[in-house]
């Protein structure tokens, strides 16, 4: 109740398509996991940084060198964009610069990747934000609101500071979010200076605001030893599990623009203190399944379900243009998404430079569109997966001659998932 003052709630859906739009509902998010300083459900965001004004109470969570970390945050019905995370001494946390030179790693701020639930740079809170007694275990799973961070080896024990900064959906602004931290058994004699920003991670959707470079914008990976002995890899143990499993970043369904669908979401009902938010796990806590290239899930970074991406094999083979049979000497083509309808338009102008009694012009994308209209040609055929798509001339362009230009014209309709289809490559060549 004390949240309804502050969220607008305006959802539109159509239950045909499932595609659910929000509207209105209030910037801000924060933080979760571990407790940030402020901890009221009811708090809006901050947007002065480096770090929000500290509650009542002063929350430290306690962890050891060489421990892994979830650090969440509440999706507040917002998708899309980054999260900065840095790591200073407490009482340095007071100067945005200190951070900057500390940064841990940028991860993606999330999005509701199920068909149909992000629209326009919004979802449902939470999400489908990873729940308490889950966390992330595989770097191609980012889009769930969370993460995982090692705890430096060498660092002086003592009370430190951890920022989240992140710029979600169409904000223009950055909001900021801290959380104290209290690490022992360093061993500061070890040598790790760095050089370099920190490492990015894959497969995120982009703002629609505020692009990665101004995250990354007078930035340097701090000198990190995530290895007893040296420098080593922040993430190299993912699937460890971290010490605070329990902690589930979603807060509670106050924070919904649609709250009785959020209660119905895996667990949400299982919160029962918004200012500690927590679930009970039953048994010990392992690592998700290790994802495969035939587990009939769309996981592991990849671009289709058990295809495409850095670790399967290629959704389709990308179609080629042998000089030989290239007959233009010039072709433009532009694009153009319209990404908040789902549409997307291309117009291409070709100069013809061999004549030739029939010709093919193939569309290769990056993500499915369903071209609708197109004009001066005729489809002959697409893949299943609406990824390539190879058309033919009309009677009038059939036959070209040297000199000659012909203008060719697409429309068409892309699932809107947050994420803009694109052009990998094309073919205009004679026809055998």
């Amino acid at each position: 109740a004390i949240l309804q003052r502050r969220v607008r709630k305006a959802v539109v859906s159509t239950q045909s398509t499932g595609v659910v739009l929000v509207v209105g509902c209030q910037a801000h998010s924060w933080m979760s996991c571990p407790p940030s300083l402020d901890t009221r459900p009811n708090r809006g965001g901050n947007t002065v940084g480096p770090c929000e004004r500290e509650g009542k109470t002063k929350i430290v969570t306690e962890v050891n060198a060489g421990d892994r970390l979830k650090v969440g945050w509440t999706s507040n019905n917002h998708a899309g964009g980054w999260v900065r995370l840095a790591l200073v001494p407490d009482g340095q946390h007071k100067v945005y610069e200190h951070f900057e030179k500390n940064v841990l790693k940028i991860v993606c701020y999330g999005h509701d990747e199920r068909k149909g639930r992000t629209a326009y740079g919004d979802c449902v809170h939470p999400c489908n934000a990873r729940k308490g007694c889950e966390f992330m275990s595989n770097k191609y799973d980012g889009n769930r609101y969370d993460t995982t961070i090692k705890i430096p080896y060498n660092l002086k024990d003592g009370v430190y500071v951890l920022q989240y900064m992140s710029a979600m959906s169409g904000h223009k602004t950055f909001y900021y979010s801290c959380a104290r931290l209290k690490i022992s058994g360093g061993k500061p004699s070890l040598p790790c200076k760095r050089t370099g920003k920190a490492p990015v991670a894959y497969g995120c959707m982009a703002g629609m605001a505020i692009p990665l470079s101004k995250y990354e914008k007078n930035t340097k990976m701090g000198n990190f030893c995530f290895a007893p002995n040296g420098l080593g890899d922040q993430d190299a143990d993912m699937r460890k599990v971290p010490v605070n499993p329990e902690c589930d970043p979603r807060i509670t369904c106050q924070l919904s623009v649609n709250s009785k669908a959020c209660m119905k979401e895996d667990s949400m009902s299982k919160i029962t203190n918004a200012w500690d938010p927590k679930q009970t796990c039953s048994g010990a806590v392992r690592p998700g399944p290790e994802p495969t290239c035939s587990d009939g899930i769309k996981n592991n970074g990849e671009q289709m379900v058990d295809c495409g991406g850095p670790e399967c094999d290629a959704c389709y083979e990308e179609p080629t243009e042998p000089e030989d049979m290239r007959i233009y000497s010039d072709l433009v083509y532009n694009e153009k998404v319209l990404l908040e309808r789902g549409m997307m338009e291309v117009r291409s102008k070709i100069t013809i430079r061999k004549e030739a009694s029939n010709w093919t012009f193939t569309i290769f994308l990056d993500k499915p569109v369903k071209w609708t209209h197109f004009w001066n040609c005729k489809l002959i055929s697409h893949n299943e997966y609406n990824t390539i798509w190879t058309f033919g001339p009309m009677p009038w362009t059939k036959h070209v001659k040297p000199g000659q230009k012909i203008s060719l014209g697409f429309n068409g309709k892309f699932e809107n998932d947050g994420e803009r289809p694109q052009t990998v490559t094309k073919s205009f060549v004679e026809a055998t």
